[in-house]
């Protein structure tokens, strides 16, 4: 980012106050989007982090806007989807057009969301800077402590956590923060990332774009329309920002050769020069928000983990703006490393539980970022960038063949490794319309097929066993079990009628089997394994739901 202009205040800067705490278990660097979106699945956990982000307040420049179905799923998960949805609007379309004023646009692909017959959230058109005050509310809702205008200034880790020295920059004053892990959410350029000498693979910068984010009234030349971007000549783009209830728009140009010392109120004039002919408005007046100067990179981290330092988000991997996979993929490192951080905390699980963050999470950062380049370059083996993020598969966490990083989510097939598929389950009264997604959370769930009985003693065994939270449900049959008219659930899942899935808590399958259990501790042994758990725990008593 070279230059910024932004005429309104920057909100969200209140909150926190007082000292910083001198000890917490997770100190979270960086208080974007994926920082942020740690806190709240950590504070949902219950776990205690601080975040410290050294901008004085949130941002106010839209950046990303894309919302995944697979990110929706996620704060689905942990009730904030009417919130979401308050500020987001559902995709309608890509357009090919010469001026804003033509009579009719050229749709550029399908209309509509691809993902809706797929996930139970579906994919949504949200700004950045609407979404992160949800999450830093949230965050501080569950009491996440989240200061602006801290930084970090170095950090040294030994074998029982890490110490950090957090500079607050309004009075020049540092305070030591003792924590058991760091997680680095401080973007593209990441100091943490840097102080650990890892290195970044790929291109970085290039090609560089000028995006100016807007205020004007456009109904004049759309008559209605309201496409989620128009393509111009030239890699012009219009997209659709805010709501429709309070519409702002976002125009994307090839950066021009102006020089990095360029005055603010040039590039402001340049911007609307150039609204003016893409709208087909010459007597445009818009109320320029922000201009940002800014370069597409495709790269990632050699490696997410060092020692007890997690990458997440721009700082393990930055992609071009295709889809809006890079934030969205920062959300899901956070969901994968969130409950993995909180079973360790607890004593559920292993330290080596963690190590795990980084072989599946590089996995799909490599497959996603491929995919970005593909889809940029016209290939015809890129996947659709908004039903990806629905297909990955991590490996098999009981050690069998590999299926590779990905399968067609259309086609779940319920493998071990792969995203637990979505099912409605039927709905009754006043009740909200409810997936088989929505009974995943804070512990494990099991899964059993309609002749599965024998799988729930299995289940309350393993809780009592391994000291975990685990619910357990059959899925259809007779005399009770949650309701499935269709009987989708074995042929879905993969279990066959008597066999059963045991699903991570971040919606990953674990395990599966097709038949009834041989023995009562098969449950038990994959939560352990799925845990990388040493020995017997306390236990905690399990759910059933027969």
């Amino acid at each position: 980012m070279d230059t910024t202009t932004d005429s309104r205040p920057a909100p969200h800067a209140a909150g926190d106050s007082g000292p910083v705490p001198d000890r917490v278990p997770v100190l979270v660097v960086g208080g974007s989007l994926s920082g942020l979106t740690a806190a709240v699945l950590l504070a949902h956990h219950g776990v205690d982090c601080l975040v410290v982000e050294r901008r004085s307040a949130i941002g106010t420049h839209p950046r990303s806007r894309v919302l995944t179905a697979r990110s929706g799923e996620v704060f689905r998960s942990i009730g904030l989807e009417p919130a979401v949805d308050a500020v987001s609007s559902r995709p309608s379309g890509w357009f090919h057009a010469h001026t804003l004023a033509d009579a009719t646009y050229t749709l550029l692909g399908a209309s509509g969301d691809p993902t809706r017959p797929i996930s139970p959230a579906g994919s949504r058109l949200c700004d950045q800077n609407r979404l992160e005050p949800i999450l830093l509310a949230e965050a501080r809702r569950l009491g996440a402590h989240v200061f602006f205008g801290r930084e970090l200034t170095g950090f040294v880790q030994d074998a029982l956590g890490v110490t950090a020295r957090i500079l607050d920059r309004s009075t020049g004053r540092s305070r030591t923060v003792r924590c058991r892990y760091l997680l680095a959410a401080d973007g593209t350029r990441s100091p943490v990332r840097e102080s650990l000498g890892i290195e970044l693979h790929g291109r970085r910068g290039e090609p560089r774009f000028l995006s100016t984010v807007f205020a004007a009234d456009l109904d004049p030349v759309l008559h209605g329309r309201r496409p989620t971007a128009v393509v111009f000549p030239g890699r012009e783009v219009l997209f659709a920002r805010g709501t429709p209830q309070a519409p702002l728009w976002e125009y994307g140009i090839p950066d021009l050769p102006l020089g990095s010392g360029t005055r603010e109120e040039d590039l402001g004039a340049l911007a609307r020069d150039r609204l003016r002919r893409a709208t087909g408005l010459p007597g445009l007046e818009p109320d320029v928000h922000s201009v940002l100067r800014w370069g597409a990179s495709a790269v990632m981290a050699e490696r997410f983990v060092e020692g007890r330092v997690f990458l997440l988000g721009d700082a393990a991997h930055t992609m071009p703006v295709i889809g809006g996979l890079g934030g969205n993929t920062g959300i899901q490192d956070a969901h994968n490393l969130a409950w993995k951080i909180a079973a360790v905390l607890r004593g559920s699980a292993d330290d080596r539980l963690l190590d795990t963050y980084g072989t599946e999470r590089g996995r799909v950062a490599a497959h996603t970022l491929w995919h970005v380049l593909a889809t940029a370059r016209g290939l015809p083996e890129a996947l659709d960038p908004e039903t990806l993020q629905l297909g990955y598969l991590y490996p098999d966490p009981a050690g069998g063949p590999d299926a590779g990083p990905h399968e067609d989510p259309y086609h779940p097939t319920g493998r071990p490794g792969s995203r637990a598929p979505h099912l409605w389950l039927p709905h009754d009264g006043d009740r909200a319309r409810e997936s088989l997604l929505d009974l995943f959370g804070a512990g494990f769930t099991l899964l059993a097929g309609p002749l599965g009985q024998r799988w729930l003693p299995a289940g309350t065994r393993a809780a009592a066993g391994s000291g975990v939270p685990l619910d357990a449900y059959r899925i259809g049959g007779p005399r009770g079990g949650l309701r499935d008219p269709r009987g989708a659930f074995p042929a879905r899942y993969g279990t066959g009628p008597d066999g059963a899935v045991l699903v991570r808590p971040d919606g990953y399958v674990a395990r599966r089997w097709t038949t009834a259990p041989h023995t009562d501790s098969a449950v038990e042994h994959a939560v352990r394994e799925a845990l990388a758990q040493p020995a017997a725990l306390a236990p905690e008593p399990v759910r059933n739901t027969v």
